[in-house]
């Protein structure tokens, strides 16, 4: 509760009261559920708290992208084609897996493509080997054929 709500909260109200364009949040897949095993960590509610502040930074009038990376893995990004979708239906996918290197890549086109702005969805990549690296963002989040995440499942607000 402490960081992924209250921490990121206070991030979100700083943000707007600085005049921040445009804030990126990284969070989690899994928010859909809310018998995810992230949930029973310590008895935490990670997912419904990462949740909770995401619905806060939509809510807040800023633009915002959100992207919930699959697992992250600690290899070369760039190599890879990402998928994108949204409430978790990439959990169900084969790879469920991103590196970080291209989370990162992400983030950084999420700032500069229109595409990506005031969306919210999930990342993964194909396994290593199939389809095509991506280079073509905006291509990228056209295949989300305008969707972004429905807060309405699990809402925390």
């Amino acid at each position: 509760e402490q960081v992924d709500w209250l921490a990121q909260k206070a991030q979100v109200d700083a943000a707007k009261a600085a005049g921040v364009g445009h804030v990126v949040i990284i969070s989690s897949m899994g928010g859909c559920d809310p018998n995810h095993p992230l949930n029973k960590i310590a008895n935490g509610n990670i997912l419904q708290w990462k949740r909770k502040a995401e619905q806060y930074l939509i809510g807040s009038g800023l633009r915002f992208t959100i992207v919930h990376p699959g697992g992250l893995k600690d290899e070369k990004g760039g190599e890879r084609q990402l998928l994108v979708d949204v409430d978790d239906k990439l959990v169900k996918t084969e790879n469920r897996t991103v590196p970080r290197e291209d989370v990162a890549e992400v983030c950084v086109q999420s700032l500069l493509e229109p595409a990506f702005y005031n969306k919210s969805f999930d990342l993964t990549t194909l396994p290593p080997g199939q389809g095509a690296p991506t280079t073509d963002f905006a291509a990228l989040m056209a295949t989300l054929g305008g969707k972004s995440c429905d807060y309405s499942i699990n809402s925390q607000m």
